[in-house]
């Protein structure tokens, strides 16, 4: 169903950056999600003529500003510098390479009627480089929740610091929300919008599918151990302000920095040094942790958290042999 284009209260953000040829296949892909959403886009200083197409482009649509930076960035500031020209209620951050669900639109404007919330959680997935393809964001279940159950999905891990699958109200996005520093600002400016919340909308309905593609930034091969220790501690401080339960907490540090900082190197291949660093400041963390409070939650992280600690530099003859054959059977089912 189409709607007027007075109907969508809500601004799509999309960042590019030496785009060139799939400028106009990323916008078409927009347009047809319908006309009445205002797009913001931003060229982040590209050395090919993706400025130029935009401007071309966008000639065309009256709903359509572009932002052109003077230098490269990265995407934190690329977006910090839309947010000042958006000029809807809401707001949804894409990547130009990826697929927004062509529904998403309609999904937003119902949950956006009937609830009017501060950030809506929804589903997205997962299609990695070789076809297979997996839920990556959100729950399946419905309904509207306060602040600190939303800061327990997030620490919980069931809702993840995506920013293509949740919809933000303007409100809730302070002034320069994620940071500078790549990676991890998104889940900083996740964890800063959902504390500034007080409705917040699950939906079951996923709005967008993930490509990855050879060279993503977020899947480098040298991990940066100080934005994941960043993001935790924005995340831990929240939970305290919040009054969360310390198991809930130690859960997410298991998980989200114990276990990511030693599994992260070897999964990507990364230098021996990184993968060392890696289980050193791992196995720091843990002694800091009791698993058995983790183990009530998931047993599962817990064990492998205690694998770690157990195991030492013997982590890597362990992991490498299990990810092989994780890999081989994952393309065989696809």
């Amino acid at each position: 169903m189409s709607h007027p284009d007075s109907e969508y209260p809500i601004s799509i953000v999309v960042c590019f950056h030496n785009a060139g040829g799939t400028v106009e296949h990323a916008l078409e892909r927009l347009d047809r999600l319908g006309r009445g959403a205002e797009l913001v886009l931003v060229d982040d200083a590209s050395r090919d003529d993706t400025l130029q197409r935009l401007r071309t482009w966008s000639a065309g649509n009256p709903h359509a500003t572009v932002v052109a930076l003077d230098e490269n960035h990265g995407p934190a500031l690329a977006r910090n510098v839309a947010l000042r020209h958006v000029r809807r209620d809401y707001v949804w951050f894409v990547d130009d390479d990826d697929e927004p669900a062509a529904d998403a639109l309609e999904i937003f404007d119902r949950l956006i009627r009937a609830s009017r919330p501060h950030l809506v959680f929804a589903r997205a997935r997962f299609r990695s480089a070789d076809g297979a393809e997996r839920w990556v964001d959100g729950v399946d279940e419905s309904g509207v929740i306060d602040r600190e159950q939303a800061l327990l999905r997030v620490l919980g891990g069931d809702v993840q610091g995506f920013l293509w699958s949740k919809l933000f109200h303007r409100s809730v996005l302070a002034d320069a929300p994620f940071g500078t520093e790549y990676p991890q600002e998104d889940f900083v400016g996740v964890i800063g919008a959902v504390e500034r919340s007080e409705r917040v909308v699950l939906s079951p309905n996923s709005v967008y599918t993930y490509v990855e593609r050879p060279g993503s930034l977020s899947r480098g091969r040298r991990p940066d151990f100080g934005r994941y220790a960043v993001a935790r501690d924005v995340a831990v401080a929240a939970a305290a302000r919040a009054g969360v339960d310390p198991r809930a907490v130690a859960y997410f540090r298991l998980w989200f920095y114990a276990i990511a900082v030693a599994f992260v190197p070897i999964r990507r291949r990364a230098p021996r040094p990184d993968v060392r660093e890696g289980l050193r400041l791992a196995r720091t963390e843990l002694r800091t942790l009791n698993l058995g409070d983790c183990a009530a939650i998931d047993r599962r992280a817990a064990l492998h958290g205690r694998i770690i600690a157990a195991s030492g530099r013997l982590y890597p003859l362990l992991l490498t042999p299990a990810l092989w054959l994780h890999d081989r059977l994952r393309r065989f089912r696809s």
